[in-house]
């Protein structure tokens, strides 16, 4: 839309490789097995502190390398020192692998699951109008700009599941209620976006309000 253009194209590439180079599939093992570990919920709150001018040049994987090397430093599990030389100190702790060669395709395959089984009443309803909260918050979240401050319809409601906010620092994980809300693409984009076209996207209870 307006404000990108200057960005340039997607550069979507049609029936493209997985993997460009064997050590992205590398790292995405890192960060499957990883999770299992339990140390951390998510890589994006560490990708959105890598600074501009580093975070733009970089690929997609390489993203993903420098959020995965930092939490394994934050974590205690490595130092920077030991990954650079790629072995551990003598004495060091040994664990058990959390995912094997034998378990490793089917945690693969295993989708998440993030619902979460606690009843909570909804603060909304299907058809109801609602506006994005005015939220400007210096730490992670999932509520995109683009909504802010702007007028939707729920479409459906997801079920009840932390609010991402919270719940990657390993906080307090406020369950509550997720909604597909439907927004124009004037009411996001002003007169010149097409009249037919919407956008529906899933948003927390916590980024929105009643309209």
């Amino acid at each position: 839309m307006g404000g990108m253009q200057g960005l340039g194209e997607i550069g979507y590439e049609r029936d493209g490789p997985v993997f460009h180079a064997p050590w992205e599939g590398r790292v995405h093992a890192l960060v499957t097995v990883l999770a299992r570990y339990g140390r951390w919920r998510a890589l994006r709150p560490e990708i959105e502190l890598i600074p501009a001018e580093r975070y733009l040049p970089m690929s997609y994987y390489e993203r993903w390398l420098a959020a995965l090397t930092a939490l394994i430093v934050k974590s205690g599990l490595a130092t920077r020192e030991e990954i650079a030389d790629a072995r551990s100190p003598p004495g060091s702790e040994r664990f058990e692998p959390a995912i094997t060669a034998a378990t490793a395709l089917a945690a693969v395959l295993q989708p998440p699951r993030t619902e979460l089984a606690t009843h909570v009443e909804p603060r909304y309803r299907v058809g109801q109008r609602v506006r994005g909260a005015n939220l400007n918050v210096p730490t992670h979240t999932r509520m995109p700009r683009y909504t802010r401050c702007r007028v939707g319809t729920v479409e459906r409601d997801r079920g009840v599941f932390a609010l991402p906010d919270r719940d990657v620092y390993f906080q307090d994980p406020k369950p509550q209620h997720v909604y597909l809300v439907r927004f124009t693409a004037r009411e996001l984009w002003g007169e010149s976006a097409s009249a037919r076209d919407s956008l529906y996207i899933d948003l927390w209870e916590d980024y929105l309000e009643p309209a």
